[in-house]
């Protein structure tokens, strides 16, 4: 084994220098360096942190990208990246480092010397985290081969080398050399794990929760990670060193988020609650306003006029908002800005949205690259998952730490956050008091707005900003309930009078069969749900778009709870199943939209169907009908739907969530922002030559479903390539472009 191999490369015996356990080492110490010269002090602010400390940050931080790499030494991996191992690791190369390093180890008497203690523990703490997998993943499991022995090949010459040039960056005493390698054995009576439950304990004893050295590691945590993904992204594309400064050195002039706020304004002077929202110093602030308000230009007055310099992360519950969002306000605009999601890639194609920019091409490398371009933009769209995943370690947004430790952060539809992702929201706020927020919603429950001044108080010592919105929009009457049992003569009434019809159901079963009830009373609707292929569903959102934004023209469309957010549209009449409040709130908000107190429209009619039973809990059910109740038939404006919902006792108090990003400390793995709900994601067969075929992107193509009947045995469908969705058999399914799928009945 001629050399120590860092990364992969076609040429082992004469890799490319990046490629090499020293030249990596290099790239990821100088990309530490450049990140901490431009955002050190900044994540400090950002973590409420003393600026005092920074001289620690760059310490620690720069020991860990020095030693993040060193357990790669290992026979196992050198073998791995040879492709001469198919094996698992019995231990991976983080763990390694910091068995390696950790006091009382082969290296820590070197780097004692010159790093406290505790200094060093934090370093390798990060060292150990930097893929997100210690201890979850650190050592292989009995009985997958992995063996029950491994070298460290600590006397190679280029571990040497390394070493050496550890010691010159950091200004270290000389090191150690090793003339023999260092073997690890797995017996029945001690494996390479045991010494690090004890280590665990000592740490944690030493670095409390919530401490300020938990704190700190937290944010170093980040920016190992950021540099590790730097030094390994850059060179394979391109890009030389200087892109992190470029990136984290660019301006973001005030002057282009005013520009986006002039052409979505058109001549027209913001509303006076625009011009509150954009006037709030606050650290923290709440803006209340219903649905086509104008909260979301205010949100660009506010980064404009009170963060100039800052970038501006917009942030959505959904992917179709964060598109929707980018589309309507930033794309085509003069200012620097991404749209970013798992599925942005096909958003730009069938959107349009590319601008002659080249898609990325899907490898490793150039996919963390992309995610890194993050840095150095001036407006970001995301979903909420990119920003609050942070708290639970995932993977993108620690990536987006450079960035949103200087940006300003909108979180627009806090109310449609799930119980868990709210508690991620609380547990940024708390953690992250240096980074202004701005919350943007068109009703809260008591216990989240309480949770919400809970937080701003303890946090921040003051009162939370609240701003609610302008009020001749907020009680202009917009919506009339009909107590009706058969809606279907409403619909065909507003069909030839060439209106817009909303049908939106709880289930997609529901759906498909109002779709096809529309059909047998003489109306053809426009289906639109969830599981559709991708892009299918794409091209579906625009289809109702489209249709209802056609003037004298009939359109009748049955949907499911993705027309809550995503579909800016405004009907003549919404049918709808009983839904949780916050739910028939939103699905209000698609009903005559337009209405604005110099051109009102009259009210227009909405009807509430029984419904019962899943998606949603028998409570928040029964919360709706009483509150349907106090509203009663009359006109009824967006201020009236707030003021009804009598919230106490309503709804348990927010939880703080737990952050692994936070709390874990010395371990590090990725944990959901969400609450889960039984799903499994699809590829069809007629799609999976084009996927392997590299025609389409898997992301393009993938169906999500619900579980399927046991008896179809799906655990045991195949699954292309190393490709992670199973397919299901051609007389599993039905599936039509325009229907959508469904499972034929076993």
């Amino acid at each position: 084994m001629k050399r120590l191999l860092a990364k992969s490369t076609a040429t082992p015996d004469r890799p490319e220098g990046e490629a090499t356990l020293l030249g990596h080492t290099a790239l990821v110490l100088s990309a530490a360096r450049r990140l901490l010269e431009h955002r050190g002090r900044a994540s400090l602010l950002a973590a409420g942190l003393d600026p005092a400390l920074e001289p620690r940050l760059r310490r620690i931080v720069l020991l860990a990208a020095a030693l993040h790499d060193l357990g790669k030494c290992s026979e196992h991996f050198q073998s791995m990246l040879r492709r001469q191992r198919d094996a698992p690791q019995l231990v991976r190369h983080e763990a390694l480092s910091l068995w390696l390093c950790w006091p009382g180890q082969p290296l820590s008497a070197w780097l004692l010397r010159d790093v406290s203690e505790l200094d060093l523990c934090l370093a390798l703490v990060c060292v150990a985290a930097h893929h997100r997998k210690f201890q979850t993943e650190a050592f292989a499991p009995d009985g997958t081969g992995a063996g029950l022995s491994l070298e460290l090949r600590v006397q190679h010459e280029d571990f040497a080398r390394t070493l050496g040039r550890i010691a010159e960056e950091l200004a270290l005493s000389a090191p150690p050399l090793f003339t023999a390698p260092i073997v690890l054995r797995a017996t029945r009576k001690e494996h390479p794990r045991d010494p690090l439950q004890s280590w665990q304990d000592d740490f944690e004893r030493t670095v409390p929760a919530g401490s300020v050295d938990a704190r700190l590691l937290a944010v170093c945590k980040a920016l190992v990670l950021a540099a590790d993904v730097a030094g390994s992204a850059l060179p394979r594309s391109g890009e030389k060193q200087d892109w992190v400064d470029r990136q984290l050195t660019a301006p973001h002039p005030a002057e282009a988020l005013h520009a986006v706020v002039e052409r979505r304004l058109a001549g027209r002077t913001p509303r006076p609650f625009q011009e509150e929202v954009a006037h709030s110093a606050a650290p923290l602030t709440l803006v209340r306003a219903g649905c086509g308000s104008g909260k979301t230009a205010a949100a660009y007055l506010w980064a404009a006029r009170q963060h100039p310099g800052r970038p501006l992360w917009l942030t959505y519950p959904t992917m179709g908002t964060a598109t929707e969002g980018f589309r309507h306000y930033i794309h085509g605009a003069d200012v620097d800005a991404r749209l970013q999601h798992s599925r942005a890639e096909v958003d730009f194609d069938i959107f349009g949205l590319r601008d002659g920019a080249a898609p990325g091409t899907g490898s490793r490398d150039q996919d963390r690259l992309d995610a890194l371009r993050s840095w150095g933009v001036d407006a970001m769209s995301c979903t909420a998952d990119t920003v609050l995943g942070l708290v639970q370690s995932q993977r993108q947004g620690l990536y987006a730490w450079p960035a949103l430790c200087a940006a300003c952060v909108v979180f627009d539809e806090v109310h449609a956050y799930d119980d868990r992702l709210f508690g991620c929201l609380l547990r940024f706020l708390e953690a992250l008091p240096g980074i202004p927020a701005l919350l943007m919603t068109a009703s809260l429950p008591a216990t989240r707005l309480a949770a919400l001044r809970g937080v701003c108080a303890r946090v921040h010592g003051r009162s939370l900003a609240e701003v609610e919105g302008s009020e001749d929009l907020e009680t202009l009457p917009r919506y009339q309930r009909l107590d009706v049992a058969e809606p279907w003569s409403l619909v065909a009434e507003c069909l030839r009078d060439h209106g817009k019809v909303l049908w939106v159901s709880n289930t997609v079963e529901r759906c498909m069969r109002t779709a096809e009830a529309g059909t047998s009373h003489g109306a053809r609707a426009l289906l639109y749900h969830s599981r559709f292929r991708y892009e299918d569903r794409v091209h579906r959102h625009g289809d109702v778009i489209g249709a209802f934004a056609t003037e004298g023209r009939a359109a009748f469309a049955s949907t499911t709870q993705v027309a809550e957010m995503s579909l800016d549209l405004s009907a003549d009449l919404l049918v709808t199943d009983l839904a949780p409040i916050p739910a028939l709130i939103q699905r209000l908000g698609r009903l005559n939209r337009r209405s604005t107190p110099e051109r009102p429209v009259p009210v227009r009619p909405f009807v509430v169907l029984p419904f019962d039973g899943p998606p949603y809990a028998a409570p928040d059910l029964r919360d709706a009908r009483a509150w349907l109740e106090r509203l009663g038939t009359g006109p009824l404006s967006q201020r009236d739907l707030v003021n009804a919902w009598v919230t106490p006792g309503m709804a348990d108090a927010p939880r703080r969530q737990s952050s692994t990003w936070l709390d874990g400390r010395f371990d590090t793995w990725p944990a959901p922002c969400r609450d889960g709900s039984p799903s499994l994601t699809v590829l069809l067969e007629e799609d999976v030559r084009a996927v392997l075929d590299g025609a389409v992107s898997a992301h393009q193509v993938t169906l999500p479903m619900n579980l399927p009947p046991e008896s179809f045995k799906w655990r045991e469908w195949p699954r292309a390539g190393r490709l992670p969705y199973p397919i299901p058999p051609a007389n599993a399914l039905d599936y039509d472009g325009l229907r959508g799928a469904r499972w034929r009945k076993p």
